[in-house]
C-alpha cells in the first residue's frame, strides 16, 4: 500500500513566511508551485493516451511514452479504456518537470509517512509530492502533471497518487467519496469496513474467503439514478496488491468501523458519530472548508440512508454472523 499523508492547514508553510512562497522553496528545501509554474509547460514523455474510468468518473492521460501507456494499461486493467472520443471529467496533460522534484524525503532516522500538499489557488486544486506536482482546473475539465523522472517505479508512483486526488474529487462532485477502507461482497450486496491503518481492514478481507473483495484499502461509494449509494472497486493499489477482478458497482449493504475486540458484535452509534468516524477516512477532501462541507453532506445522506455500526472482532470469520444480518 501506498501510504499518503493530507496535512492539516496548520502544518503547511505559511503565506509570508520566509521562504514560503508558492513557487519558491522554503528553508527545508521543498518547492511549492504556483499556477503559473504550470504555464509553458512543452516536455510530453511521448504522444500517446490512455483512458481511466472509475464508475461514472473519468480522466485521460496525455503525453504517455508507449513504455508508460503499456505499463499503466496493464496496471490498471479493467479501468483503463482506449480512447474512443467519448467525453471524459479531465483532461489530463503529462510533462516531464523543469524540477526533479518538489519535496525533500526527511533526514529523521524514522521513515516518514508519504506527504502529498494540496491547496487551491485561482479556482484551481493543486497538490504536489516528491516527485510530482500538479494544476486541476475541474471546471474547465483541464489538469497539468509534472514529473521528475520517468523512472518506472517513480512514474508510476506519482500517476498512482495523482489519480487517487483527481478521483477522490469526481466522486465527491456527483455525492460520492473516495473511503480509505475495504470491502466485501457477498449474496449480492458490499459491505464496507473503514477505520485507521492497523484496525483490521486486511484482515477482514482475508478472513472473507469465497467472497468478492472489491479492495483491501480504498473503496469507490457512488450513487445510483435512484440516489440509493452503491460501492466499486478502484484501480488505485500498493505495487504489490493484486489488482481488482470487477468494475461493477453493488448496493450497499452496511459501513463497519472496525475495532478489533475479544469478542464479535456490533456497537450502535449515533448518526452524528457515525458521519465523523467515516468522515475522518475520507482521503484528499477535506483540504477546504467547500470541499469539507460537500463531504459532510455526501456522509450525512448516506448515513441516512445505509446502516453504520462499529464492529468490535475477533480475528475470526465468525464476525460475518452478525454482520450479514444487520438492518
Amino acid at each position: 500500500m501506498i501510504e499518503l499523508l493530507n496535512l492539516p492547514a496548520t502544518d503547511r508553510p505559511a503565506a509570508g513566511a520566509r521562504g514560503a512562497h508558492p513557487g519558491e522553496e522554503d528553508w527545508t528545501g521543498d518547492y511549492h508551485p504556483d499556477p503559473g509554474f504550470f504555464h509553458g509547460l512543452s516536455c510530453p514523455f511521448g504522444s500517446l493516451n490512455l483512458e481511466v474510468r472509475v464508475a461514472d468518473a473519468s480522466a485521460r492521460l496525455h503525453g504517455l511514452s508507449s513504455r508508460q501507456r503499456a505499463d499503466l494499461a496493464a496496471r490498471y486493467g479493467i479501468f483503463a479504456r482506449p480512447v474512443a472520443g467519448a467525453a471524459v471529467d479531465v483532461e489530463v496533460d503529462l510533462h516531464r518537470s523543469p524540477r526533479p522534484g518538489f519535496l525533500k524525503v526527511g533526514r529523521a532516522a524514522k521513515a516518514e509517512a508519504y506527504r502529498l500538499l494540496m491547496r487551491r489557488e485561482e479556482g484551481k486544486l493543486l497538490a504536489w509530492s516528491y516527485e510530482w506536482a500538479s494544476c486541476c482546473d475541474f471546471a474547465a475539465g483541464r489538469a497539468t502533471l509534472a514529473i521528475g523522472d520517468d523512472e518506472r517505479t517513480v512514474f508510476d508512483r506519482s500517476i498512482e497518487n495523482f489519480l487517487r486526488v483527481v478521483f477522490a474529487h469526481l466522486a465527491l462532485a456527483r455525492g460520492g467519496f473516495l473511503l480509505h477502507g475495504s470491502g466485501v461482497v457477498r449474496d449480492g450486496r458490499a459491505f464496507v469496513f473503514f477505520g485507521p491503518s492497523g484496525s483490521g481492514k486486511t484482515t477482514v478481507t482475508t478472513l472473507s474467503k469465497g467472497s468478492l473483495v472489491l479492495s483491501d484499502d480504498l473503496i469507490l461509494i457512488a450513487r445510483s439514478g435512484a440516489g440509493r449509494f452503491e460501492a466499486c472497486s478502484v484501480p488505485f493499489r500498493g505495487l504489490v496488491t493484486p489488482p481488482a477482478t470487477s468494475d461493477a458497482r453493488y448496493p450497499l449493504a452496511g459501513m463497519f468501523r472496525l475495532v478489533q475486540d475479544e469478542r464479535d458484535y456490533l456497537e450502535e452509534i449515533s448518526r452524528p458519530r457515525a458521519i465523523g468516524e467515516i468522515v475522518q477516512s475520507l482521503p484528499f477532501v477535506t483540504e477546504r472548508p467547500e470541499a469539507t462541507a460537500r463531504a459532510l453532506d455526501a456522509v450525512g445522506d448516506l448515513a441516512g440512508q445505509v446502516p453504520v455500526r462499529r464492529l468490535h472482532f475477533r480475528k475470526d470469520a465468525e464476525f460475518w454472523r452478525i454482520v450479514e444480518n444487520v438492518r
